[in-house]
């Protein structure tokens, strides 16, 4: 899901009421209409109005295998079992979809609550504590885009069960594990759990729900992430300083579980797009996540084991080697999971590495400046989270802020904006820490500044890649882009670790001075983003030169590849 405070979406793509018919011949729908110089919102979500230009006509070439499976599978339309959110069946629909939201929320902040207390009962240096947050992310942004596709191919309800009973098995092995290395393997294989809800709980709130009822019901499923993380802070740090932290995992599965018997009754069914001239891309997948976190690992072991070690060198030329077979596969194949013309689309590129290092700068920002709570500052668990809450709140407000933002602000200046906040956001806990043990000072401030960057940037960043990408490839970008989140927490966590093991581990240094390496890190991987930002991300102002003709055929466009991809 990622990250605590975006859930792992896209932004809907729906048609207002009022453009319901391409021939509507009246003044009123020829008459061009003023549109702001940033985003525009239609009445009842964002959209985006135009294919720019500039983007290669053959991203995904008409008459392609993958266009020809789109097209069939567009030529098969399905019967949706639809239903009102005002009904006791509705709320229960969204109380399933949201509840799998809720938990993978939960499951990143309680665990992060719950680190010191892991790393005690294993012995774990720090270096190495950051897999508990890395397996995971790492497996659930590798598999992100193959559960996608695999909804549409097999059904969202039983992709959304299957993923909902692999999480509970992996979630109570966690709360057994006998040792570290067991249950990081175990939070990778609960990751792929993850990943496969997300998507599919997303396709069936799409689905099921019309008009103004699927608005607020992708709102409000919106909105169960904010509520995950902080109920996530509140269970781990209840749980870790009174249960012990296994009880996060063993008190949780019974939540995930009943969730999926509750889905089995209550989810409308969904019938199987089979496409015979079609197969799935499970290979690229494999070589793609596998290679991410052999890669991550060399990243965060280079220090601990020496970066001259056979061991380290024959694992970094094994991971190189398995994501150049993926970009050679992903070339050959005609159904790849990451089709390569994606790079070629106006914005993409930058956009995908924006999103990479603004998630991967705030989740390592949540793993050190938690840490720094407990272990400098002596706060218990549950002490650190109730301090953490008042994050999770502002997040929500300035996501909502946000949003409002878009509508009149040129998107590359917002994007800017939040990385800029991303940058300066360690510094008070750097500045301060060797000063005083005070969580008021020098932890709160930096958790405060850098929640209200990652807000800025999350829902900046994906209304930016739905807007820049053409129409028919708009799910496939918003995909993309949440995999980018994934991802980029991971390795950022692995860059981290490796830089603290070479500067502060290896020679002796305290553990706040650790942490203040891990945050001066942080600031880095954000400004990364930031040159990104300022010098390569194109401003998309051509859209207030288009007219109202162009923009209502590119809305029924938009509210086709909605229906069709939910």
């Amino acid at each position: 899901m990622g990250s605590p405070l975006q859930p792992s979406i896209t932004i809907a793509e729906v048609l207002p009421h009022n453009v319901n018919n391409n021939n509507n011949n009246s003044p009123e729908s020829k008459e061009p209409s003023p549109t702001p110089p940033g985003f525009m919102r239609s009445q009842s979500t964002l959209v985006g109005h135009y294919s720019d230009e500039k983007t290669p006509k053959n991203s995904i070439e008409v008459g392609s295998p993958a266009a020809k499976s789109c097209e069939e599978s567009n030529s098969q339309p399905e019967t949706a079992e639809t239903g009102k959110l005002a009904s006791w069946r509705g709320t229960l629909v969204l109380l399933v979809t949201g509840g799998a939201m809720f938990m993978d929320n939960v499951f990143m902040t309680s665990t992060n609550i719950s680190l010191a207390a892991i790393q005690g009962e294993f012995d774990v240096e720090s270096s190495g504590l950051q897999w508990m947050i890395s397996a995971y992310t790492l497996s659930f942004g590798g598999c992100l885009l193959l559960s996608g596709v695999m909804s549409d191919r097999f059904g969202r309800k039983p992709m959304l069960l299957v993923g909902l009973i692999w999480l509970s098995i992996w979630t109570l092995a966690i709360g057994f594990g006998s040792s570290f290395i067991e249950i990081a393997v175990f939070r990778g294989l609960q990751g792929m759990g993850a990943a496969l809800t997300i998507p599919s709980a997303v396709g069936i709130i799409s689905s099921y729900f019309t008009g103004q009822d699927r608005t607020r019901a992708l709102g409000l499923y919106a909105a169960s992430g904010a509520v995950g993380f902080t109920g996530g802070l509140v269970l781990g740090g209840l749980l870790s300083s009174s249960l012990g932290w296994r009880y996060i995992f063993r008190l949780s599965v019974i939540v995930s579980a009943l969730l999926g018997v509750l889905g089995y009754i209550v989810l409308p069914r969904s019938r199987a797009k089979v496409n015979a001239n079609s197969r799935m891309d499970y290979f690229g997948a494999t070589l793609s996540t596998a290679g991410l976190i052999i890669l991550a690992f060399v990243v965060s072991g280079g220090g601990v084991y020496g970066w001259g070690s056979p061991f380290i060198i024959v694992l970094l030329v094994l991971a190189i080697s398995l994501l150049v077979a993926f970009v050679v596969w992903e070339s050959k194949i005609n159904n790849p999971i990451m089709p390569l013309s994606l790079w070629k689309i106006h914005n993409f590129p930058s956009l995908w590495i924006i999103g990479f290092t603004a998630n991967g700068s705030f989740a390592a920002t949540l793993y050190y400046t938690v840490l720094m709570a407990q272990q400098v500052d002596n706060l218990s668990p549950l002490e650190t989270a109730i301090r953490f809450i008042p994050s999770g709140v502002l997040g929500f407000v300035i996501t909502l802020m946000t949003t409002r933002a878009i509508e009149s602000v040129d998107g590359k200046h917002i994007l800017i904006t939040g990385l800029v906040i991303s940058v300066l956001a360690p510094i008070p806990s750097c500045l301060l820490t060797g000063q005083s043990s005070n969580f008021w000072v020098n932890v709160l401030p930096t958790i405060f500044i850098s929640v209200t960057a990652i807000s800025i940037g999350y829902i900046t960043a994906s209304t930016f890649m739905l807007l820049s990408a053409p129409m028919h490839v708009k799910s496939l970008c918003g995909g993309m882009i949440n995999t980018a989140y994934q991802i980029g927490g991971g390795v950022s966590l692995a860059i981290c670790s490796a830089v603290v093991q070479a500067v502060d581990i290896d020679r002796g240094h305290d553990v706040a001075q650790q942490y203040t390496t891990g945050l001066w890190c942080t600031a880095g991987i954000s400004g990364v983003g930031l040159i990104v930002a300022v010098f390569f991300l194109k401003s998309d102002k051509s859209v207030t030169t288009r007219g109202e003709e162009e923009k209502t055929d590119v809305q029924t466009e938009v509210l086709k590849n909605d229906i069709n991809m939910a």
